[in-house]
């Protein structure tokens, strides 16, 4: 049972008497538990409790700190509550072991939301981390097949479609044929001298490969013939 202070006070008896002190001046005065927990609670990061509880020096390290990077915030939310939570000049909190009781409740309900907000700010960088490391052993043990080759059409041309550049990867084409006359089939590199890569005396059809430095070329054909028509392919990666 909680008994009144005013009970066993006696107001003809100097605060310094019954406490069993005897000293020259008064006691000072006593602090409020209820109003050191509301500073711990709002304004713990500034070390404001601290300096209420008279105590300047780790109020002012508190500060410094942001309330020990919140960790010494939330102890001293539990600190002031004890039975016999004291001040700086070791005078007891004013406050009924009733309200102690409400106020640690309330430390434990401020505690267990403070962890719940950290969790879930940190529980999306930490699952996208998971899933990179999940996504990469995942590739580590299974890689992707590499690209598959296939035949590149390089360069079309015929009596009806003017030639264009020609530009190889692997400087080996595979080039198909038609022509109804004679005809002379050059690549003409950006620098030097045109390269011969068919020479027809009279019109016919077929294939031939050709090897050159990779690059790019200028298709030149040269024919009598009215109809004629020459695709040039080569096996690589498509792109």
């Amino acid at each position: 049972m909680d008994i009144p202070f005013w009970l066993f006070q006696n107001g003809n008896v100097p605060l310094t008497e019954q406490y069993g002190l005897f000293i020259e001046r008064d006691l000072p005065p006593r602090r409020s538990l209820r109003t050191a927990w509301l500073l711990a609670l709002f304004l713990g990061f500034t070390g404001a409790d601290r300096f209420y509880l008279r105590r300047p020096a780790t109020g002012t390290l508190k500060l410094l700190t942001l309330g020990g990077a919140g960790i010494w915030w939330l102890i001293d939310l539990f600190r002031v509550t004890k039975e016999y939570a004291a001040d700086g000049a070791s005078m007891p909190l004013v406050g009924t072991n009733s309200l102690r009781r409400r106020l640690r409740l309330a430390s434990a309900v401020v505690v267990v939301t403070f962890v719940g907000m950290v969790i879930c700010f940190t529980a999306a960088p930490v699952a996208g981390t998971v899933t990179a490391t999940v996504t990469a052993l995942k590739a580590l043990l299974n890689p992707a097949p590499p690209p598959m080759k296939e035949w590149v059409t390089v360069a079309e041309a015929s009596a009806t479609k003017h030639p264009g550049p020609v530009v190889t990867v692997t400087g080996k084409l595979h080039v198909e044929y038609t022509f109804t006359g004679p005809a002379v089939v050059y690549l003409q590199p950006v620098k030097g001298p045109a390269l011969t890569i068919l020479s027809l005396v009279k019109g016919g059809a077929g294939a031939i490969g050709v090897t050159l430095p990779p690059g790019t070329y200028k298709l030149i054909v040269s024919t009598t013939g009215t109809l004629w028509h020459l695709t040039a392919e080569e096996y690589r990666v498509p792109g």
